[in-house]
Protein backbone atom coordinates (compact mmCIF):
# COMPACT_ATOMS: atom_id res chain seq x y z
CA UNK A 1 0.00 0.00 0.00
CA UNK A 2 1.37 3.38 -1.02
CA UNK A 3 1.02 5.97 1.71
CA UNK A 4 1.33 9.68 1.14
CA UNK A 5 2.57 12.49 3.25
CA UNK A 6 1.44 16.05 2.70
CA UNK A 7 3.62 19.02 3.47
CA UNK A 8 2.34 22.56 3.92
CA UNK A 9 4.67 25.04 2.32
CA UNK A 10 4.99 28.51 3.76
CA UNK A 11 7.62 31.00 2.52
CA UNK A 12 9.37 28.19 0.59
CA UNK A 13 9.72 26.20 3.83
CA UNK A 14 7.97 23.07 5.06
CA UNK A 15 5.78 24.41 7.87
CA UNK A 16 3.67 21.35 8.66
CA UNK A 17 3.49 17.68 7.74
CA UNK A 18 0.53 15.32 7.92
CA UNK A 19 -0.36 11.80 6.83
CA UNK A 20 -4.06 12.77 6.52
CA UNK A 21 -5.23 14.30 3.23
CA UNK A 22 -5.61 18.03 3.98
CA UNK A 23 -7.78 18.80 0.94
CA UNK A 24 -11.04 19.43 2.84
CA UNK A 25 -9.57 20.17 6.27
CA UNK A 26 -7.87 23.52 5.61
CA UNK A 27 -8.60 26.73 3.69
CA UNK A 28 -7.58 26.58 0.01
CA UNK A 29 -5.16 29.48 0.57
CA UNK A 30 -2.76 27.12 2.35
CA UNK A 31 -0.34 25.43 -0.02
CA UNK A 32 0.02 21.67 0.44
CA UNK A 33 2.02 19.31 -1.73
CA UNK A 34 1.69 15.55 -1.90
CA UNK A 35 4.77 13.57 -1.02
CA UNK A 36 4.24 9.93 -2.09
CA UNK A 37 6.07 7.52 0.20
CA UNK A 38 7.20 10.43 2.33
CA UNK A 39 9.37 12.00 -0.33
CA UNK A 40 9.62 15.67 -1.14
CA UNK A 41 11.68 16.93 -4.07
CA UNK A 42 15.16 17.66 -2.73
CA UNK A 43 14.16 16.51 0.75
CA UNK A 44 14.00 13.29 2.69
CA UNK A 45 11.47 12.55 5.43
CA UNK A 46 12.70 10.39 8.29
CA UNK A 47 11.06 9.95 11.69
CA UNK A 48 8.78 12.91 11.15
CA UNK A 49 11.55 15.28 10.10
CA UNK A 50 12.29 16.68 6.64
CA UNK A 51 15.96 17.22 5.93
CA UNK A 52 17.68 18.39 2.79
CA UNK A 53 18.76 15.54 0.53
CA UNK A 54 22.39 15.85 -0.51
CA UNK A 55 23.10 14.10 -3.77
CA UNK A 56 26.57 12.65 -4.08
CA UNK A 57 28.58 14.60 -6.62
CA UNK A 58 29.29 12.81 -9.89
CA UNK A 59 32.79 11.36 -10.00
CA UNK A 60 33.52 12.35 -13.58
CA UNK A 61 37.02 10.82 -13.54
CA UNK A 62 35.61 7.42 -12.53
CA UNK A 63 32.84 7.77 -15.12
CA UNK A 64 35.41 8.55 -17.83
CA UNK A 65 37.52 5.53 -16.81
CA UNK A 66 34.46 3.29 -16.88
CA UNK A 67 33.49 4.38 -20.40
CA UNK A 68 37.11 3.98 -21.55
CA UNK A 69 37.07 0.41 -20.23
CA UNK A 70 33.81 -0.31 -22.07
CA UNK A 71 35.32 0.89 -25.35
CA UNK A 72 38.64 -0.84 -24.70
CA UNK A 73 36.99 -4.22 -24.13
CA UNK A 74 34.23 -3.95 -26.76
CA UNK A 75 36.21 -5.85 -29.39
CA UNK A 76 37.51 -4.97 -32.84
CA UNK A 77 37.46 -6.48 -36.30
CA UNK A 78 40.68 -6.93 -38.27
CA UNK A 79 40.41 -8.22 -41.86
CA UNK A 80 36.96 -9.72 -41.20
CA UNK A 81 38.12 -11.46 -37.99
CA UNK A 82 36.20 -10.19 -34.94
CA UNK A 83 38.48 -10.22 -31.93
CA UNK A 84 37.56 -10.00 -28.27
CA UNK A 85 39.52 -7.22 -26.53
CA UNK A 86 38.85 -8.07 -22.90
CA UNK A 87 41.94 -7.99 -20.69
CA UNK A 88 42.22 -11.81 -20.83
CA UNK A 89 42.01 -11.80 -24.62
CA UNK A 90 44.61 -9.03 -24.84
CA UNK A 91 46.99 -11.19 -22.81
CA UNK A 92 46.30 -14.27 -24.95
CA UNK A 93 46.91 -12.46 -28.25
CA UNK A 94 50.10 -10.93 -26.82
CA UNK A 95 51.37 -14.42 -25.97
CA UNK A 96 50.41 -15.69 -29.43
CA UNK A 97 52.20 -12.69 -31.00
CA UNK A 98 55.36 -13.55 -29.05
CA UNK A 99 55.17 -17.09 -30.42
CA UNK A 100 54.69 -15.64 -33.92
CA UNK A 101 57.78 -13.43 -33.52
CA UNK A 102 59.86 -16.38 -32.28
CA UNK A 103 58.60 -18.69 -35.04
CA UNK A 104 57.49 -17.01 -38.30
CA UNK A 105 55.95 -20.33 -39.43
CA UNK A 106 53.71 -20.46 -36.35
CA UNK A 107 50.00 -21.22 -37.00
CA UNK A 108 47.16 -21.38 -34.52
CA UNK A 109 43.42 -21.76 -34.49
CA UNK A 110 42.00 -18.66 -32.82
CA UNK A 111 38.54 -18.57 -31.28
CA UNK A 112 37.34 -15.33 -32.85
CA UNK A 113 34.01 -13.77 -31.97
CA UNK A 114 32.71 -14.77 -35.40
CA UNK A 115 34.00 -18.35 -35.14
CA UNK A 116 37.29 -20.26 -35.14
CA UNK A 117 39.89 -19.13 -37.65
CA UNK A 118 43.38 -20.38 -38.48
CA UNK A 119 45.88 -17.54 -38.22
CA UNK A 120 49.39 -17.30 -39.59
CA UNK A 121 52.20 -15.66 -37.66
CA UNK A 122 51.83 -12.51 -39.78
CA UNK A 123 48.07 -12.35 -39.13
CA UNK A 124 48.58 -12.81 -35.39
CA UNK A 125 51.10 -9.95 -35.31
CA UNK A 126 48.74 -7.78 -37.37
CA UNK A 127 45.86 -8.48 -34.96
CA UNK A 128 48.03 -7.91 -31.89
CA UNK A 129 49.22 -4.61 -33.37
CA UNK A 130 45.64 -3.52 -34.11
CA UNK A 131 44.50 -4.43 -30.59
CA UNK A 132 47.41 -2.53 -29.06
CA UNK A 133 46.59 0.54 -31.19
CA UNK A 134 42.91 0.29 -30.22
CA UNK A 135 43.66 0.00 -26.50
CA UNK A 136 46.14 2.88 -26.66
CA UNK A 137 43.62 5.06 -28.50
CA UNK A 138 41.09 4.38 -25.73
CA UNK A 139 43.60 5.45 -23.06
CA UNK A 140 44.56 8.50 -25.14
CA UNK A 141 40.90 9.58 -25.29
CA UNK A 142 40.56 9.04 -21.55
CA UNK A 143 43.57 11.30 -21.00
CA UNK A 144 42.06 14.00 -23.26
CA UNK A 145 38.86 13.93 -21.24
CA UNK A 146 40.71 13.99 -17.91
CA UNK A 147 42.72 16.99 -19.13
CA UNK A 148 39.49 18.78 -20.08
CA UNK A 149 38.09 17.90 -16.64
CA UNK A 150 41.18 19.36 -14.93
CA UNK A 151 40.98 22.50 -17.07
CA UNK A 152 37.26 22.96 -16.37
CA UNK A 153 36.26 22.57 -20.03
CA UNK A 154 34.77 19.08 -19.71
CA UNK A 155 31.09 18.60 -20.51
CA UNK A 156 29.16 15.36 -20.05
CA UNK A 157 28.37 15.06 -23.78
CA UNK A 158 32.13 14.79 -24.51
CA UNK A 159 31.93 11.29 -23.00
CA UNK A 160 29.95 10.09 -26.02
CA UNK A 161 32.42 11.25 -28.67
CA UNK A 162 36.01 10.81 -29.77
CA UNK A 163 36.53 7.14 -28.94
CA UNK A 164 38.36 4.98 -31.49
CA UNK A 165 36.33 3.43 -34.27
CA UNK A 166 36.24 -0.33 -34.59
CA UNK A 167 39.36 -1.35 -36.54
CA UNK A 168 38.98 -2.84 -40.01
CA UNK A 169 35.19 -3.16 -39.87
Amino acid sequence: MVTSTWARIENATVAEVTNIDPQYRFPPSLVWITCPDGTLPGMQYTDGIFTEKHEAPIDHAAQIASVRYQHETAGITVNAVSIDTTRDSQALITAAALSAVIDPTYLCVWKALNGPVTLTAAQIIEIATAIRAHVQACFDRECQLLKALAEGTYTADMLDHGWPAVQGA
